[in-house]
């Protein structure tokens, strides 16, 4: 005779039961929800690191500036968006916004360090 330990047992009371009383087990339980693909986390991270180098380095025509700031607050977009999906909270993705903004800022010389350094206290402080 096989003993199955109390864990093990309960689990074939259950099993059993929900078997023989034909109880759908799978109608009644929520699948989780799927991972976020590592994929759509880096992604937009490398477009946005790429259009601040972009920004920082090559600060010609005010066209091709435009486009940059647009892909960078696009990405920065992609990138709040994924970390909502990911961490389910809102504080964490206000702060990556505010960061993520705050840096494009910083790269396209729109603002100085000062002013940023600034900007962070007067958030902090209300």
């Amino acid at each position: 005779m096989v003993t199955l330990s109390l864990n093990e047992s309960l689990k074939e009371l259950i099993k059993d039961r929900i078997e023989n009383h034909g109880f759908p087990l799978e109608e009644y339980l929520e699948k989780p929800p799927a991972p976020l693909k590592t994929r759509f986390i880096v992604i937009p991270r490398i477009v946005f690191a790429l259009s601040l180098l972009f920004l920082c380095f090559f600060q010609t025509s005010s066209t091709f500036m435009n486009v940059l700031y647009v892909m960078s607050f696009s990405s920065g977009t992609w990138v709040c968006a994924s970390t909502q999906i990911r961490f389910k909270n809102g504080v964490t993705t206000l702060c990556v916004a505010i960061g993520l903004i705050t840096t494009t800022l910083l790269a396209g010389g729109l603002i100085s360090p000062q002013e940023a350094a600034d900007l962070v206290k007067d958030m902090k402080g209300k």
